[in-house]
């Protein structure tokens, strides 16, 4: 029975594999140097610098503003149509991502000293408006021709390098060392992913250009939208002087990213197989794949909660004693409610949602609950302190999941 099953899902099985350990190259590194970050840097300063890559990520939302996503989406469906043009969508799309970051960082360089008290800490930070969107399509365009193993080989060598520089960075020049870090991982990436990219045609396609932009406009608002119901909360955190707070829920944040990437990785293992059916005209089959997994996930996640309830605390106290606090018990139980939702939500997205070319499924149930967090962030923190903020997190985000699963599903034919 094991045989036949590995048999009927052996290509599944494979990409899955070879996925997973790509991101645990490079989630994995990106985690290692904020986790390197808080051995080596006080409370304030890793809540300064979960501050400015919170900064930074709402600036990579306009440099990449759905390019990835949208290419991966069109290098799948280009690839099943056989399209003589698929060699040239890495260029396109590239060039434009590069005309982006450009009129963003010129922004950041003539507008920023007027705009942010930390403007010479995120100059540090402008190579990263260039390569971390770069990469993502680079890795839009593998996962779009299912070469994972190749995606995988090459993350897995360069994080490793990378690694190993991060901390002797950031034991030396601490707040800056950790900001090089992330430049140098993601400069590296792009590199040598283009360099690997054979097949790539220097000529950019004005069809191509146009349509993937149109699509990742849609992902663009959805990922705006994200923002304002996720990372908004340290910007806001930020500016009723709650730093150290921001570090704790980093913290947490950054642990619960590495238990939802298995579902990320399935549902990106899934993806091209899901455009294909929608091309087909299949909508019944993804039905069957979406109830099937429903279960597993939600009796998954409540499992997994719960051993968290038990196991992170005595974690956190014995690696990082001095974020062992009441504050940060508090915040870590309020999050963990959401984690079983949050693990089917990501899934849903990945494999689902945005490859089935339903992204404004998200981008308008997002919009709407990225405007009321902030409303209700406000409110709440007025009213019960930095405790409100999460409080609506858990409630914002748990309802936002659930309703884009149910328009999603009544949206498919």
């Amino acid at each position: 029975m094991l045989k036949k099953k590995y048999l009927q899902h052996k290509e599944t099985i494979h990409n899955f594999f070879w996925r997973a350990l790509q991101i645990a190259g490079k989630q994995g590194t990106t985690f290692a140097i904020f986790f390197i970050a808080a051995y080596f840097l006080i409370p304030e300063q890793l809540g300064l610098f979960s501050y400015l890559m919170a900064l930074v990520g709402l600036l990579i939302i306009a440099c990449d503003f759905g390019l990835s996503l949208a290419t991966s989406k069109y290098v799948a469906e280009y690839k099943t149509k056989n399209s003589q043009d698929l060699d040239k969508i890495l260029f396109s799309v590239s060039l434009l991502s590069v005309g982006l970051a450009t009129l963003i960082s010129l922004f950041v360089i003539f507008a920023g000293k007027y705009l942010f008290k930390e403007y010479i800490l995120l100059l540090y930070l402008l190579p990263y408006l260039f390569f971390f969107p770069l990469t993502s399509i680079l890795d839009g365009v593998y996962r779009g021709l299912k070469e994972f193993r190749k995606l995988s080989i090459i993350t897995v060598i360069i994080s490793g390098v990378c690694l190993i520089l991060s901390f002797f960075l950031i034991k030396n020049y601490l707040l800056v060392g950790a900001m090089i870090s992330q430049n140098i991982l993601f400069i590296l990436l792009t590199i040598f992913l283009f360099a690997f990219r054979k097949e790539t045609k220097f000529r950019a396609n004005k069809t191509i250009i146009k349509n993937i932009g149109k699509y990742a406009l849609i992902i663009g608002f959805a990922n705006l939208a994200f923002f304002l119901y996720a990372k908004v909360d340290i910007l806001i955190l930020k500016q009723f002087g709650f730093v150290v707070e921001i570090g704790y829920y980093e913290i947490i944040n950054k642990l619960f990213n590495l238990l939802i990437i298995p579902p990320v990785i399935l549902g990106q293992v899934i993806a091209p197989n899901i455009t294909k059916y929608i091309s087909l005209k299949q909508e019944h089959i993804i039905k069957k794949k979406i109830l099937k997994f429903v279960p597993f996930f939600l009796v998954g996640g409540i499992l997994t909660s719960s051993l968290l309830y038990f196991l992170l605390p005595p974690v956190i106290k014995t690696f990082f004693n001095q974020y062992y606090t009441n504050t940060f018990i508090l915040i870590m139980s309020i999050l963990l409610l959401l984690l079983p939702i949050k693990l089917w939500g990501v899934f849903l997205t990945n494999g689902f949602i945005t490859p089935g070319g339903f992204a404004r499924v998200i981008a308008i149930t997002t919009f709407i609950g990225g405007i009321l967090n902030i409303l209700f962030d406000y409110l709440f923190i007025n009213w019960f302190g930095f405790v409100g903020v999460f409080w609506v997190t858990l409630i914002i985000h748990g309802l936002n999941i659930i309703f884009q699963g149910i328009f999603f599903y009544r949206k498919l034919k």
